[in-house]
């Protein structure tokens, strides 16, 4: 060993490349043993066997049945210990209970990579979660890599490889997208999901073992990847699928289609493929920080990935639009401030060169209606030619939208196609700006084919899905060029002032002064205020402070303390806070007369525009730092930020940009504006507090009341 090497780095990339290798073989296997292949063929057989040859695997099968001699020709094995040689891999297609006598004999003849077809797992009830586990931990403990149970396991186009019982038809052409799944089902449903058909994909089922991590980190470096699309369900070792994305997207795209969000939804997810569906705002916070384009919907993946294949990155949000018709202009717009894009300036002298000639009544902007152009001017195509090359080599212009008919008349014959236009505007501008088709009329098919052969062209099949295309190849540009967090740098020791925690510390809350005194640990400002049990010691504290003052139940009983009463606001004089205990005391008492008051909270008021700040534990993610509208309705009206611990300053500003609120911070009709920067500090302070505090499960600061002299908190919990 070279001096200074250190044995553990040795010893990772090692496995690292162990596991790269386990993994390709997956999708490149010279020989596989298909346990459980049926004797039957042909109609509704879904025999694995039948289905590979169909596919065109060149490889060794080897299929394993007691009860028949011959399948598809091949001769079939009694049991996997008389196979002739070890195979690269085994799959696996038998009923649930059958499945463990059978792995452990492919362990035992040291097969390393498995593909569990079999439903009836952790996707299923109790008894297949523990059937599930016994696999997983007999795998481990031999270096025995699963994919699956509930899988269709893996597609390659690329050597003409298929694991699944689905026979699909050998596309002539496929693209270098590849596919991470929890379902067989996009494998076969390639034209709902992606238009191009898939490079390679994996179906990764309960994902009991290999699962999206694993996945990526074979796509990463895979030379037959341009794009990986996923479909998730919910995910496990969340922080690590977070780094292994972030460097991917630096250099390839990433779309996912995360489901399960939605509340039934959800629930389905858990029943379907035993997946932790977890926060949907929390996944997409994760997709943001690291770069993956995240959407929403089957059309969403459909009309993303077609961009991608076909668009080059789109470098600033500004369109022009070339349109026959005013309303399809109309809808571009509309579209593109849905989608967070910009229509263009128009290129200085372009209106100018589209109406020399023409009636006075034309007028030229941007969408440009070019309709009117050609057909009085006599040059339809000229028109469209003349506009889109001055919007290309425009700096103004990053991307452009064309709607155009496509008509198979004879009649129509002159302005039908103008594949040739668009071809010969891209040689003329000489750049990759992307151009986005509309073509709508009657033929979706031909048409598309003619302008997608133009490099940086896609055709969609309207005028939102066209814009949002284009959207993407924007995001897939600002994310490429995303800043990197710049934590802060402190050099303060907090242990000198963080208030003494239990050791055991499971299931403890902090309220009151307990809970803002941690706050002010970490520079968190916080209101002046005491703590008492009685009313002569809440008065006597009373002097210390500066009327008007707060009166607020504490305690654990007491979280939500509106819905007791438990909070008086406005006392002018210690008369008044003579009354409002008294108040307070007595509905409690009415309430619930066997409930202990354990302490008061006594504070000065402060004004301002109320805040939610907040922490929470994500089992897949770690910390999630939260701000939005805080007071009695946060939960009522959920204008809500999350970004992922650790955050700066440049991520605090956004989180409070996004919020719906936001406008009533800098201040509207005339109202003075809050001091926006004391809320990042804050929000840069809690980050802080979350990572050197780790085990919070949750924490809120509500209120945090913000004026234009700073913030204060004046309220807060923290449960470990």
């Amino acid at each position: 060993m070279p001096v200074g090497t250190c044995p553990s780095t040795i010893t990772f990339h090692i496995s690292n490349v162990w596991r790269l290798e386990l993994m390709r073989k997956y999708f490149d296997p010279e020989s596989v043993a298909v346990i459980g292949a049926p004797g039957k063929t042909g109609v509704g057989a879904f025999n694995n066997v039948e289905t590979m040859l169909r596919y065109g695997y060149k490889g060794r099968i080897y299929p394993v049945n007691p009860k028949i001699d011959e399948i598809c020709g091949i001769k079939a094995y009694r049991s996997i210990p008389e196979l002739p040689e070890l195979v690269d891999m085994a799959i696996i297609s038998v009923g649930r209970d059958r499945v463990p006598p059978l792995f452990e004999q492919c362990v035992e003849a040291g097969i390393k990579r498995i593909i569990i077809i079999s439903q009836g797992f952790s996707d299923a009830d109790e008894k297949g979660e523990k059937l599930q586990e016994q696999l997983v931990r007999q795998a481990q403990e031999h270096g025995v890599r699963i994919v699956g149970p509930n899988t269709m396991g893996v597609l390659n186009n690329f050597n003409g490889f298929s694991s699944g019982f689905v026979d699909m038809p050998v596309p002539e052409t496929f693209s270098r997208v590849s596919l991470i799944a929890q379902t067989g089902v996009i494998q076969i449903a390639t034209k709902d999901f992606a238009y191009h058909k898939w490079g390679k994909a994996i179906d990764i089922g309960n994902a009991s073992d290999v699962d999206f991590v694993d996945a990526l980190e074979y796509f990463e470096d895979d030379k037959e990847t341009d794009i990986i699309a996923i479909h998730m369900e919910g995910m496990r070792r969340g922080r690590e699928f977070l780094e292994i994305a972030s460097r991917i997207t630096l250099k390839k795209p990433i779309v996912v289609l995360k489901t399960g969000h939605s509340r039934l939804g959800a629930k389905a997810a858990l029943s379907h493929s035993g997946s932790l569906v977890g926060e949907d705002g929390v996944f997409e916070a994760a997709f943001d920080r690291v770069g993956i384009i995240r959407v929403r919907n089957t059309a969403e993946l459909r009309d993303a990935l077609r961009a991608l294949v076909c668009l080059k990155e789109m470098q600033g949000p500004n369109l022009g639009v070339v349109t026959v018709t005013g309303a399809g202009g109309i809808m571009a717009i509309d579209a593109c401030e849905e989608a967070g894009l910009s229509i263009a300036q128009l290129p200085e002298g372009l209106a100018e060169k589209l109406t020399k000639g023409m009636p006075e009544w034309i007028h030229v902007g941007n969408p440009i209606d070019i309709w009117p152009i050609g057909m009085i001017g006599g040059d339809y195509p000229g028109a469209v030619k003349t506009a889109l090359v001055d919007l290309m080599q425009s700096d103004d212009v990053d991307g452009v939208l064309v709607i155009i008919p496509a008509m198979n008349s004879p009649l129509h014959a002159d302005i039908a196609d103008l594949s040739g236009v668009v071809a010969d505007v891209r040689r003329i501008v000489a750049n990759d700006k992307p151009i986005a088709m509309w073509l709508y009329a009657d033929d979706n098919l031909v048409f598309p084919r003619r302008y997608e052969a133009i490099e940086g062209v896609a055709s969609f099949l309207s005028p939102e899905q066209a814009v949002n295309g284009l959207s993407v190849c924007y995001k897939y540009f600002m994310m490429r060029h995303r800043t990197p967090v710049s934590v802060v740098d402190t050099s303060k020791d907090y242990g000198q002032t963080v208030p003494v925690l239990p050791r055991d510390r499971a299931g403890t809350v902090l309220t009151g002064e307990d809970a803002l005194n941690m706050l002010a640990a970490f520079d968190i400002p916080t209101i002046r205020g005491v703590q008492g049990k009685h009313r002569d010691e809440l008065a006597q504290a009373a002097a210390e402070l500066t009327f008007p003052l707060v009166l607020k139940l504490v305690g654990p009983d007491f979280l939500h303390k509106s819905e007791w009463g438990g909070v008086t606001v406005g006392i002018r004089d210690f008369e008044a806070l003579e009354t409002a205990y008294d108040k307070m005391a007595a509905r409690v008492r009415q309430r619930n007369p066997n409930l202990t008051m354990e302490a008061f909270q006594l504070q000065e008021q402060v004004f301002g525009r109320e805040i939610l700040l907040g922490l929470k534990h994500d089992p897949q993610f770690g910390q999630v730092i939260v701000c939005g509208m805080g007071g009695i309705y946060t939960e009522v009206f959920r204008d809500v930020a999350r970004e992922l611990v650790p955050i700066d300053r440049i991520r605090a500003e956004r989180m409070l940009r996004s919020l719906k609120i936001y406008p009533l911070l800098e201040g509207v009709r005339g109202e003075q504006g809050v001091d926006v920067a004391s809320l990042i500090d804050a929000l840069e302070r809690l980050s802080i507090l979350a990572s050197e505090i780790s085990d919070i499960v949750e924490l809120d600061i509500n209120p945090l009341m913000v004026n234009a002299n700073g913030c204060t908190a004046v309220d807060a919990r923290i449960l470990w």
